[in-house]
């Protein structure tokens, strides 16, 4: 853990940045006379750049190490996020958002690949759960950055951000040479294969991330919750992830990582059957079954990424965190759709209609990975 310390600084400066461009992104085309409609397709553009980066960014960042890979990553996310306050072309809008998304996935290849790197199979559930933690804290705290002026000085403050980030990561030192190391995109396909069922686990894991956060507001709504009951929940659900990130991966490095989402996923499974036959739940019941389920699921991405890399040589490891990525992207991506669909469907407690399914799916996939394992089985640890 202590290797990670300086990288871990600069976390937060990133994650406070990025929570707070998705609601200055909002306002500031809201004010431009944006329609709702252009508004979502920035957002979809944005998530597609991120999705190319998570597919490509490994090229370059065997290449050229994890400092260098972070210092490109948050320069280009400053340089993105500068230029929004330079026009109102909404071409240029779509063409900044997407170099915005591209350089955030870019992040993650980098710091996801990072964290994992500079910790082994004893630690590295715990190392990369506290990392999760801070940077889900920092996100949802990124807002509040709304307090401190116009829209185009939050969009300088973001800015200066993501180059303040760069300081501790040029601090931390490169956990093994990943220079020069040929990145195979036919290696993401070998590992895919190798790890169906850890890579169907992040791919749960970043349906039921996308859903839940993009989705449990209007959830509360749906049910008939008052306004300052709506605040109260979504703050109460969205929180509870960062309180079991922790615990949790440290279970994943004493036990196995696939035998703990397993038994998360039908802990999930369990709650949601449960606000699906109630249907309309008082506010404490709704929190308490939220808060299951999402601090169940949240951490699906890190018990799959976790368990590829575990099993991944050192050489492997930007391959395996793109692949990991990738899965995971593809997830967040269809996630608010399919959600979206199930609750225009089945009213508002469709949403966890499709959680149920979706952790279904993440218990059988880790079941399955437990006793068919084709790569390496996972063994815990004594």
């Amino acid at each position: 853990m202590r290797t990670a310390a300086r990288l871990l600084l600069a976390v937060p400066m990133f994650g406070l940045a990025t929570g707070a461009l998705f609601s200055v992104v909002a306002l500031k085309l809201q004010g431009l006379g944006s329609d709702p409609a252009f508004i979502g397709l920035v957002t979809t553009v944005y998530y597609c750049g991120s999705f190319v980066a998570a597919l490509t960014f490994g090229i370059v960042l065997s290449r050229i190490g994890y400092r260098a890979g972070f210092v490109v990553s948050a320069l280009m996310a400053a340089v993105a996020t500068y230029a929004l306050t330079l026009t109102e072309s909404q071409t240029a809008w779509l063409l900044l958002r997407f170099a915005g998304g591209f350089s955030l996935g870019a992040y993650y290849v980098v710091v996801d690949g990072w964290f994992q790197a500079l910790a082994d199979r004893r630690s590295r559930g715990k190392v990369f759960a506290t990392y999760e933690t801070v940077r889900l804290a920092a996100t949802a705290l990124g807002p509040f950055l709304l307090m401190l002026g116009s829209l185009n000085g939050n969009l300088l403050v973001v800015g200066a951000a993501y180059v303040g980030s760069i300081v501790p990561a040029l601090l931390t030192k490169e956990p093994h040479a990943v220079t020069g190391k040929t990145f195979r995109f036919t290696g993401l396909v070998e590992i895919a294969r190798c790890f169906t069922g850890p890579i169907l686990v992040t791919l749960c894991g970043g349906i039921a991330n996308a859903s839940f956060y993009g989705l449990s507001a209007l959830y509360a709504t749906g049910i008939g919750l008052s306004d300052g009951s709506i605040a109260f929940f979504v703050a109460f659900v969205l929180f509870a992830p960062a309180l079991s990130e922790i615990p949790l991966g440290a279970l994943a490095d004493r036990f196995t990582r696939m035998g703990v989402a397993a038994v998360c996923a039908l802990a999930a499974v369990g709650a949601c059957l449960v606000l699906i036959i109630v249907q309309t739940p008082p506010l404490w019941l709704a929190c308490i079954g939220g808060a299951v389920v999402g601090a169940s699921m949240v951490p699906m991405y890190a018990f799959g990424l976790s368990r590829i890399v575990d099993a991944s040589t050192d050489s492997a490891h930007v391959e395996a965190t793109s692949t990991g990525l990738v899965a995971y992207n593809a997830g967040a991506f269809v996630g608010p759709v399919l959600s979206g669909s199930a609750m225009a469907f089945f009213g508002p407690v469709g949403l966890y209609v499709l959680l149920a399914l979706v952790a279904t799916t993440a218990a059988l996939a880790a079941i399955a990975e437990i006793a068919f394992a084709r790569c390496c089985p996972e063994r815990a640890m004594t």
